[in-house]
């Protein structure tokens, strides 16, 4: 297993982190002062293709693998995170019904891949930060007749969201399953898009469901895949953990450029071990961090070896260190480091937003001390 990228990873990361300085980073306080993302910097990342992964057959630019997609992801949080995160949420809509659907659920992405005006979104998180195999909301099957009931967080584009995936557990036997709605269907309850402590360009909010629908609604039918099913929301768990990588190698290279600069009894901050160790400590924590992803990732796509277990521990891995990484850098700025003429406290709080989303305690790195 080679978990070195090659050519055309470093391509996609190389366009990703252009897209992400260039465009992104400058969008990032406006996108969430107005919690959305202005249109022109929608129309670029939809151009790039990075973000709707849908198969050419269905009017999209393609499939690349979960590595490449984890590049394009933690390139593109390198320049915002909410905006980043906005786009790839969304696109997730797309590619479980391009990837699971049935003819007729597959039938409208051609709309979804062609328009950058259309907004996805999965219902995946349930706010306890735990995998597929503890959700709580239930999709249950009755001849001909589905219902579903649950309450979701963090869903991107809330209020307006079409399709809107949402996934649970079936209610007879337990597997995963996944429904395709719409934001204004009958029985789905968005609750107020409030602001966050991050990530509001997603627009994001909370959602209870107790909607009765059909099998029609069923992605990939009353026979679909699970297991499939599970790997897919998987893949799209460690996108989180890859935004949070991305999201803290900004702060850290912020915060040492500012420790080069900031001249403190006569010189450089970063002279003193009291700064440049914790930031060097956070390079190599995030090295550590970006490889356990590609391992899992790299597994899933061979299909080998890889349980909940191992995605949660990689996820919440990721999540802890970039919650470290984020406060050093914070703190290397000192008072500085609190105030919005610094990006920093952008970065600090987009890293605990998602890690608020997708954190599992039980598989924490952390070891108590007796």
């Amino acid at each position: 297993m080679n978990l070195l990228p090659d050519e055309d990873h470093e391509a996609v990361a190389e366009l990703a982190r252009s897209i992400a300085t260039d465009i992104l980073s400058p969008a990032a306080c406006e996108a969430e002062r107005e919690q959305s993302v202005p249109k022109d910097v929608w129309s670029k990342l939809f151009d790039s293709g990075l973000t709707v992964p849908i198969p050419e057959e269905f009017g999209g630019g393609g499939v690349p693998d979960t590595i490449t997609q984890l590049l394009a992801v933690e390139n593109l949080a390198f320049g915002d995170a909410g905006i980043a995160m906005a786009a790839v949420w969304s696109g997730a809509a797309g590619g479980l019904i391009a990837r699971h659907g049935t003819a007729s659920q597959t039938d409208g992405l051609r709309i979804f891949a062609s328009s950058p005006d259309a907004r996805g979104a999965v219902a995946l998180y349930e706010g306890h930060g735990r995998g597929p195999a503890e959700l709580e909301t239930t999709i249950a099957i009755d001849g001909d007749t589905v219902r579903v009931t649950g309450r979701k967080v963090g869903v991107a584009f809330a209020a307006s969201a079409d399709p809107l995936v949402v996934v649970g557990r079936d209610a007879q036997d337990g597997r995963l399953r996944a429904v395709v709605l719409a934001s204004g269907d009958a029985g789905v309850t968005v609750d107020d898009v409030t602001r966050g402590i991050a990530l509001d360009a997603a627009a994001s909010g909370s959602i209870t469901f107790d909607v009765t629908t059909t099998t029609d609604a069923l992605v990939g039918g009353t026979d679909a895949d699970a297991v499939a099913l599970t790997t897919s929301v998987q893949q799209l768990r460690l996108l989180n953990a890859a935004a949070q990588v991305g999201t803290a190698q900004r702060a850290i290279e912020y915060a040492a450029a500012y420790a080069t600069t900031r001249i403190a009894f006569g010189t450089p901050i970063a002279t003193f071990q009291g700064i440049s160790f914790p930031l060097a400590e956070a390079v190599m924590q995030l090295d550590a961090a970006r490889l356990e992803i590609s391992d899992v990732a790299e597994r899933l796509d061979l299909g080998v070896g890889v349980g909940e277990v191992d995605v949660a521990r990689a996820v919440s891995y990721a999540s802890e260190i970039a919650l470290e990484a984020t406060r050093d850098s914070v703190q290397t700025l000192g008072g500085h480091g609190f105030i919005t003429d610094h990006p920093v406290e952008i970065w600090y709080r987009s890293a605990a937003a998602l890690a608020a989303l997708d954190f599992d305690p039980t598989r924490s790195s952390f070891e108590p001390a007796l």
